[in-house]
């Protein structure tokens, strides 16, 4: 082993011990200063059916029921309506469904994938999203402060929390061509696809390279064993991918070009275990954060990033080191990027398929949120 491999190797370690410690310091924080939900002075849901719609292959299924079932008795709320997700419609239908039955709160319990899903159908209106996270990463309920620590606590808030405005940010992207599709199966060894036509909702983090081929790798039973952790397994094997070149064009002004690990659009700025993406990125100011992520020197490169990503969460977001990880960041409104080659696209953890041209926008205060 070399004497660069050695060194890179230490500062890897060092990085996650850093990490590490900075999970246990935000979880005893959290602990400590998080207050107790209360049912006084919160916003209740006056007129129409509440909807909840729920991934029936979580564990806490049967027990959200009963506990939905009881506070919304002892708060005198209105008539329920019960719909479950499944593998073909994983919440979209669902929420379809809830509209058309006059539902004013459409709750959704589930993950990431199935809370996506619903705000997709809700944005626009004024029908509030209630949250119950069940998922891997509950990154929106992070973002938001929800009670992650109190599973009675997340049902009050679904239901009787103030309903107020967040950003919703959207992608489109443009058809695989004959050609592209031919680059992209010589790599993946199937034939690919497409990221479908329309607009996709993201309430988080829509992005592509890096971060979505380590969201698209990660193993779900070890999702399902581990949780947010198996994400790191799928990002050891995807560390040495090739970097992608892109011309970006952004609020309307001259396009420039880049080379990147990963080109990111964050409503959202935290991650799980206390990793702060873009610390300036709240999905109450209007504006997306535009997030480059890049990295030289191997595993130095992977380490100061990580580095970086784990001091941002304690506040600090400069220092004297020598950057050999970087994160660039850009506020936007709306921006267009072009790959030479075609990338892999995901929004909240939902991959979509593959495509070389992307459109990312953010729609101000477009969806309705209890909290």
């Amino acid at each position: 082993m070399t004497w660069q491999s050695s060194v890179a190797i230490a500062a890897l370690i060092v990085a996650l011990w850093s990490l590490v410690l900075t999970i246990r310091t935000r979880r005893f924080v959290h602990a400590k200063l998080r207050p107790r939900p209360k049912g006084e002075g919160l916003t209740a849901v006056e007129h129409g059916p509440i909807a909840i719609i729920v991934n029936p292959t979580k564990e806490e299924a049967a027990e959200i029921r009963a506990i939905v079932e009881e506070i919304a008795d002892d708060a005198g709320l209105g008539a329920r309506l019960w719909l479950e997700t499944t593998e073909e419609d994983p919440g979209a239908g669902q929420a379809k469904q809830a509209m058309e039955a006059g539902a004013t709160t459409v709750i959704a319990a589930g993950g990431d994938g199935t809370v996506r899903q619903v705000a997709q159908v809700l944005a626009g209106t004024d029908i509030a999203l209630g949250i119950i996270p069940l998922g891997t990463g509950n990154l929106l309920a992070r973002n938001l402060d929800l009670p992650l620590d109190s599973l009675r606590g997340m049902v009050m808030t679904a239901l009787t929390g103030a309903a107020a405005p967040i950003d919703i940010g959207f992608l489109s992207a443009a058809e695989l061509t004959a050609a592209e599709r031919q680059v992209v199966a010589e790599q993946i060894n199937v034939p690919p696809a497409s990221v479908p036509s329309g607009e996709h909702a993201f309430a988080v983090i829509a992005g592509l390279g890096f971060d979505a081929n380590m969201v698209g790798d990660a193993d779900s039973a070890l999702k399902s064993k581990v949780g947010w952790m198996a994400y790191v397994a799928s990002a050891m094997k995807n560390m040495w991918g090739q970097r992608i070149k892109a011309t970006v064009h952004a609020g309307g002004g001259e396009g420039f070009e880049l080379e990147a690990r990963s080109i990111m659009f964050a409503n959202c700025g935290r991650l799980p275990g206390g990793v702060v993406l873009a610390p300036e990125a709240d999905p109450k100011t209007g504006w997306l954060e535009l997030v480059v992520l890049d990295t030289t020197g191997g595993l130095v490169g992977w380490a100061d990033l990580l580095r970086r990503m784990s001091l941002a969460g304690v506040g600090v977001t400069k220092d004297a080191l020598p950057e050999a990880g970087k994160i660039d960041l850009r506020r936007i409104r709306k921006v267009k990027v072009c790959c030479e080659q075609p990338q892999r696209i995901q929004v909240d953890g939902d991959v979509l398929g593959y495509a070389s041209e992307v459109t990312a926008r953010v729609e101000p205060g477009g969806l309705l949120v209890r909290r």
